[in-house]
């Protein structure tokens, strides 16, 4: 059973973290070049993540400890996969089906049907390019199969087989041409330039984004000093420094801080494709209020540690999560604070009178 299980969570775990982590970049190429994010869409780039993980952990996984590994034979001839299957018996329906060859064969294009119909869904992209794609990704497997992981293991722990690349490459075929059938058109967002109204869900979005940004830089900042460190002294793992902390704070602060003293609204509220279309004279000072009401008060608070830093910290959230499903357009507490209004980007930029020359 832990053959299963063990790689199927590994798939989820880290398709999962993969999502977590191009969350932000996918919503920026989302909302410019499809107009907007759909559930759909998301779904299936979620599932798309984990399949990737899902193709690498149940091809290698488990791996062995390098004074068990056996090393796997090569197998070279075409159609091989014939003969093992005669070699078993094939005399009724009920044999073919638990025929250890047929099984074989079955799982390993069923294993890239997904694939197929990712290239097509996702990519826009037909036969040809999902049989390269097929090719590319099972080679890819094998060679890193037969290499012992690119060298990790003296010899290779499972076998290279070349019907394994002629099964999984037919699996990525069925899988676009059963796309054909399946594919969902997505309305409602032809038009990538047209206006679109603020929804809870929008800027939620937009929040989310602010929260990852601000936290995965300081992660990632602090994953690469100890990294380096790790490196530089021999393996013994080191605790980032004060400055790295502060670095990894610091940089997304004052990043969100330019954005709303320059345009009025987040980085997050940017990737969403969010306006500020009014702000209460005068302006600065009431984009300051703004970040502090906002992205920034969260972030001043979460690093002082007076006795009520956290309950502040709490009550800001709690009263800014009210406000964005109960004022107009969404707009939250920072903006109502802030005497701020805010639109679609698109709009905004339609109401803009365009100058000519006579």
């Amino acid at each position: 059973m832990s053959t299963f299980v063990i790689p199927a969570f590994v798939a989820v775990l880290v398709g999962c973290g993969l999502a977590v982590l191009a969350f932000v970049p996918f919503v920026a190429i989302s909302y410019r070049r499809r107009g907007g994010l759909t559930f759909w869409h998301t779904l299936v780039w979620l599932a798309a993540a984990v399949y990737a993980m899902a193709l690498w952990t149940y091809t290698l996984l488990p791996m062995p400890s390098a004074a068990e590994v056996t090393c796997a034979a090569v197998q070279l001839r075409p159609f091989q996969f014939v003969a093992d299957i005669l070699s078993f018996d094939t005399g009724s329906a009920r044999a073919l089906m638990t025929n250890p060859a047929v099984l074989q064969v079955v799982l390993n294009v069923v294993l890239f049907v997904p694939l197929g119909w990712f290239v097509r869904q996702l990519a826009g992209r037909g036969i040809i390019v999902a049989t390269m794609t097929g090719l590319a990704a099972s080679a890819l497997i094998e060679f890193t199969q037969i290499t012992g992981i690119w060298g990790l293991y003296s010899c290779a722990y499972r076998v290279f087989d070349v019907d394994d690349l002629m099964m999984n490459t037919f699996g990525a075929i069925l899988g676009s041409l059963a796309s054909l059938l399946l594919l969902r058109r997505q309305k409602g967002l032809e038009e990538t330039d047209a206006p679109r109204p603020i929804t809870v869900t929008r800027r939620l979005t937009g929040i989310l984004c602010d929260l990852l940004i601000w936290g995965l830089f300081g992660w990632t900042v602090s994953i690469i000093y100890m990294f380096f460190m790790t490196v530089l002294g021999g393996g013994t793992v080191t605790e980032p420094e004060p400055i790295v902390t502060f670095i990894g704070f610091a940089l997304p602060f004052a990043a969100q801080l330019f954005s709303v003293l320059s345009r009025g609204v987040t980085l997050g509220e940017r990737l969403v494709l969010i306006s500020a279309v009014q702000v209460r004279r005068p302006a600065e000072a009431n984009r300051m209020l703004r970040f502090l009401f906002g992205i920034g008060g969260c972030m001043l608070l979460s690093q002082w540690t007076f006795p009520l830093s956290g309950l502040l910290l709490f009550a800001l959230v709690a009263v800014s999560a009210v406000m964005v499903f109960t004022t107009r357009r969404h707009r939250g507490l920072a903006c109502v604070v802030s005497g701020i209004e805010i639109d679609d980007v698109r709009a905004t930029a339609a109401a803009v009178p365009v100058s000519t020359n006579e």
